[in-house]
């Protein structure tokens, strides 16, 4: 574990316990992780190394500051510390000022050795930390970002440019909504009314990077294929949304279905449209959501034709995703959500159903667009359905 030293006359003769993690306080409209970042290269001279960086949580006592800690697996050179610097008056009462490196050594310990060095409140870490080494997690997490990393950069290359339901399947995939600040607030509000269309992954209030489930992410690029909405009215759709953004605008990450499909083949469970190459058929349904300001519509659904022998294990598996739906909300006669024609999605393609199948709907990310269509904002930026936003995080629960 690499560990700074704190510079100044306080802490020369000081060893046990007054070691730390590079950290740096924030304020509150900015961004831990950002800050995180920041404050590394200020008190060691460089940029924490590149990769994939595995949150762990805030940690401290009630009432006391809070630390916000990730993690990375990485090489770097702790023998060269350029650390930024400080001013203070020394000795006391002196009247003269000095300059003091606000870092004067860094050094790589062993979980056990650092336990001695750590100051005790950060202590936690390293249980965190040694906890996700037993369990693997770490190694998980880190093939998994690997595998949205190259996802998202075959995107953002023009590399892939149809729908995502096949790419990276241990990883959530997500809707993307993107509002202006103004508007966004009651968006949100609406996603909250309506969780089961709109479970929330991330809400990202500045920049196009999605820190926390996508590091290193650009929501400008990183979509297959995008919408623009002028007042509500869907009027262009492009590769890449970069001419569209402006910097008053407010990103949403919506949970997809899409992350729970590796879980249903990987129980042999048939998902046709990847079978058959297509976009996962959508439709409008009669079923209204909850509105929130001037965002409300219906209820859009995707749909899996599935052997009816297998509907309740479908149900089991699948409602073990809330972030991704959760389980579904009809099974059987689609005259029932007043869908007329399985065989004309409104949104998608249409899949072959088998004698001895049955339609079965979830809740579905494309429902925001019809909300956006009725609250007219006078600009949004949607994912092309079927067509994700990929990030880091695990699609399996049990990995979350």
């Amino acid at each position: 574990m690499l560990l700074v030293h704190p510079g100044g006359p306080f802490w020369a003769k000081k060893d046990e316990h007054a070691w730390s993690i590079p950290k740096g306080e924030y304020e509150e409209n900015e961004d831990a992780e950002t800050v995180a970042l920041r404050e590394f290269e200020e008190e060691l001279g460089s940029p924490p190394p590149a990769g994939p960086r595995l949150f762990f949580g805030e940690f401290g006592e009630p009432s006391r500051k809070k630390i916000s800690a990730w993690a990375l697996e990485a090489d770097f050179d702790a023998t060269h510390v350029v650390s930024n610097t400080f001013e203070l008056e020394w000795p006391p009462r002196s009247g003269q000022v000095q300059e003091f490196p606000e870092v004067d050594k860094a050094a790589w310990w062993t979980i056990d050795e650092a336990r001695t060095k750590l100051h005790k409140a950060q202590v936690p870490l390293l249980d965190a930390l040694a906890e996700a080494l037993e369990d693997g997690d770490a190694e998980r997490a880190a093939a998994r970002a690997v595998a949205a990393q190259r996802a998202r950069l075959a995107i953002r290359a023009g590399e892939h440019t149809g729908p995502t339901a096949h790419l990276a399947p241990s990883c959530v995939q997500a809707n993307l909504v993107v509002l202006p600040k103004a508007v966004a607030p009651d968006f949100v509000t609406f996603a909250e009314r309506n969780p089961r269309p709109c479970p929330v992954v991330e809400v990202i209030e500045h920049g196009t990077e999605a820190k926390r489930s996508a590091p290193g992410s650009d929501l400008r690029t990183d979509v297959p294929r995008y919408r623009l909405f002028v007042d509500g009215v869907h009027t262009e759709s492009a590769t890449d949304a970069t001419a569209w953004w402006r910097d008053d605008l407010v990103s949403v990450l919506l949970g997809c279905s899409f992350s729970f499909e590796a879980a249903l083949m990987r129980d042999g469970l048939p998902v046709r449209h990847i079978e058959q190459s297509r976009n996962v058929p959508m439709y409008i349904t009669d079923r209204t959501c909850e509105p929130a300001g001037d965002f409300a519509g219906p209820l859009v659904v995707s749909m899996r034709p599935m052997p009816t022998a297998m509907v309740d294990q479908v149900r089991r598996i699948t409602e073990n995703y809330p972030q991704a739906h959760g389980g579904p909300v009809h099974v059987g006669d689609p005259a029932e959500l007043g869908i007329t024609d399985l065989h004309s999605p409104d949104f998608g393609d249409s899949v072959d159903i088998g004698n001895n199948e049955v339609p079965m709907f979830w809740a579905c990310g494309v429902t925001p667009q019809l909300a956006i269509a009725n609250a007219g904002p006078d600009i949004a930026i949607t994912h092309e359905p079927g067509h994700m936003f990929i990030t880091d995080l695990a699609a399996d629960p049990e990995s979350s």
